[in-house]
């Protein structure tokens, strides 16, 4: 192995220790520069390979090396001779994005991270997008292995000489990439010499941030409703999105355990329709920016569970959707971190007594049963006389009126025969002669008794919501059920506890079991396919290896997904055989300490509830009463409107009583 190589400008470049190699080539430090790496390829590059690689070097930016193990400076074996490497800035302290949103595997490469820690990283891979495509290069091979993640959430893309480069008239093709992360009118397309855009590297970001949002899913991984199996590059061709609003149609619909696509708000869940659904013309996917910008918002609006401080969901949500998916599929998406003996919480408040708290809520009396009151307006209500020139078309009006009538009547009574005809003449003269003005304001009047009964029917719904004791009877029934499960509390723990101590060679396996990956196992006939499918269907490890779950993943239900079924659970079943039960290990310390965590965790919870409810309580009260006092003076006051305008109606048929009789709820 040549340990001494040249740079483009020849000076000579010491490699130093191996720091890892692939099909590709090797990756050596570089003596007396720290912050470099030299990759060396295995093979010799052909011509126009070291033409990019020496554009990319020139086109070096601080806004690239920020974001992306750019080329510096190329590698040659003599120094005229031909380019054989390149020269970049040191990733360290980063992981593979895959660590990051496949649950299993944030457990141990980030155990802090929560949603909101997510959310950001995938803000800061669009800023990086943002960043390439701003100096006109594309990404090309948009995949998890591309990217990779530091503890506080930094994005840096690797691998960056496969990158399509722009390079004044010059274009140098990406040549490589993942079907499974392709755009769908790239799908099937040889990857060499195709000419990509940013459009599509658009496609590729969205699926990236959906991986991260959504735990490792993917959008185009369902459940498909029609016949045989649909794979995941056949699903984006034919732009089956299994989480949209469009699902149904596409005969798809999300694996189970997800999160659900409403815990979105409107303004992100837009972009992942815009990305993954078939675009109108003039449409395009969204840019790399306008993730940017949504992702901050999002990120800003967040709000914590009161039950785990670890569930951060959109504050346009009221339940929990963590607590419910967690409730629902078992499965632990943001563990807390196990704490140290003198970090735990208190085991309680110190002055608080269940009992008498419970007497002081009980102390807070509620609203009486009240329904919406119906006044009437009893004072004599005197309705608004026409003015003198309605007055004097209306009189007008009658006498036209009868004029017509009387001549019509004597041409029946002298011409009988054509009654046929006189009254449509009648009609039509009618029709000439009259002033519309009194019908105008017939119909002004008219209006506002709709009005003032539209009024009421609006009334009558806030009362409903607002009005009704239906708020305090929801919240003392919430705290009847907090009580309960405080009380359950020390029993419940209990019992966990002893399972702990009975289920010790099960806890054992499981670990055992959870420390093998199916990422980098090495199993006969799965497919990057294949894992990609049963990721989006939460398994990762040898421990999630299961018949029923693995069935319902696409891709292993039928013939030759039975045979990759039948790969797994032999795979899981060698590992079985390969672990040693040690009857002699104690419980495991830290599962102890997470048990009696999340205890006292829900003891405080519930605590903190209780304590702030009679508060709360009187302040739902005092506000059904605030709303009731406000709506009764509404409801006299519409009554008052309803009765003048039935009034000024009555003018108009003085012998009927009014226009309509009042209806009431």
């Amino acid at each position: 192995m040549v340990t001494k190589f040249y740079s483009g400008a020849g000076h000579s470049i010491e490699l130093g220790r191996l720091l890892g190699q692939g099909g590709e080539g090797a990756v050596h430090e570089i003596a007396g520069r720290p912050g470099f790496v030299a990759k060396v390829y295995h093979q010799p590059t052909y011509p126009d390979q070291a033409l990019k690689l020496e554009s990319m070097a020139r086109q070096v930016h601080p806004g690239l090396l920020d974001i992306a193990a750019w080329p510096v400076d190329v590698l040659r074996a003599k120094p005229q001779g031909p380019v054989q490497g390149f020269v970049m800035p040191r990733v360290n302290g980063y992981q593979e994005i895959h660590s990051l949103y496949g649950p299993s595997h944030r457990k141990r490469a980030f155990p802090h991270a929560d949603w909101s820690f997510l959310i950001h990283a995938a803000r800061n891979l669009a800023s990086a997008f943002e960043a390439i495509h701003a100096r006109g290069h594309v990404i090309g091979d948009v995949n998890p292995g591309n990217v990779v993640v530091s503890a506080q959430a930094l994005v840096r893309l690797i691998d960056c000489d496969s990158f399509q480069i722009s390079a004044g008239d010059r274009l140098f093709p990406c040549n490589v990439g993942v079907p499974q992360f392709t755009a769908p009118e790239l799908q099937g397309q040889r990857f060499h010499g195709l000419r990509r855009s940013p459009e599509h590297d658009a496609f590729g970001l969205a699926l990236l941030c959906f991986h991260l949002l959504f735990m490792g899913r993917h959008p185009f991984a369902g459940r498909y409703q029609g016949r045989g199996d649909m794979s995941i590059e056949r699903a984006i061709k034919e732009y089956r999105f299994a989480f949209g609003a469009h699902a149904a149609a596409w005969l798809m619909e999300p694996p189970p355990h997800t999160l659900p696509f409403t815990a979105l708000p409107r303004s992100v869940a837009d972009l992942f329709e815009r990305a993954f659904v078939p675009l109108a013309v003039g449409q395009s996917r969204p840019k790399p920016r306008e993730w940017l910008l949504a992702l901050e918002r999002l990120n800003r609006e967040l709000r914590s569970c009161g039950r785990n401080a670890l569930h951060k969901y959109s504050g346009n949500l009221s339940p929990c959707p963590w607590c419910e998916l967690e409730e629902v599929s078992g499965a632990l998406f943001f563990p807390p971190p196990r704490p140290s003996p003198a970090s735990l919480p208190p085991v309680h408040y110190p002055d608080f007594d269940l009992d008498r708290v419970w007497n002081r809520i009980l102390a807070v009396t509620p609203p009486a049963v009240e329904a919406m009151p119906h006044p009437d307006s009893t004072t004599p209500v005197a309705p608004t006389p026409l003015p003198e020139v309605l007055q004097r078309i209306q009189r007008g009006n009658q006498i036209r009126m009868a004029v017509i009538a009387g001549a019509t009547l004597a041409a029946t009574v002298f011409r009988p025969r054509l009654s046929w005809l006189w009254l449509p003449m009648a009609a039509i003269l009618w029709s000439l002669l009259r002033d519309n003005t009194i019908r105008r304001e017939y119909q002004r009047r008219r209006l506002a008794l709709l009005a003032a009964r539209r009024e009421l029917a609006d009334l009558q719904a806030a009362w409903r919501q607002r009005a009704s004791d239906q708020p305090f009877t929801t919240a003392l029934r919430s705290l009847y059920t907090l009580h309960d499960r405080y009380q359950q509390l020390p029993e419940i723990l209990q019992q966990n506890l002893q399972r702990l101590e009975t289920g010790q060679r099960q806890i054992q396996l499981q670990a055992f079991l959870e420390n093998h990956f199916i990422d980098v196992a090495q199993i006969p006939g799965i497919r990057a396919t294949d894992r990609i499918a049963l990721e989006s269907y939460g398994i990762e490890t040898a421990a999630d290896v299961r018949a029923e779950a693995i069935h319902a993943v696409p891709g292993f239900g039928q013939r030759l997904g039975r045979q990759r079924a039948s790969a797994l659970l032999d795979w899981r079943r060698a590992l079985e055989a390969q672990f040693h039960y040690d009857p002699r290990q104690s419980i495991n310390p830290a599962a102890v300490a997470d048990l009696r965590q999340q205890y006292q965790q829900q003891r405080l919870s519930i605590e903190r509830e209780l304590l702030a409810s009679p508060d709360e309580l009187a302040k739902i009260k005092a506000d059904i009463l605030k709303q009731r006092a406000q709506l009764n003076i509404a409801l006299i006051r519409q009554a008052v409107r309803e009765a003048q305008a039935r009034a000024d109606l009555r003018i108009f048929y003085p012998g009927f009583g009014g226009w309509r009789p009042r209806h009431r709820v």
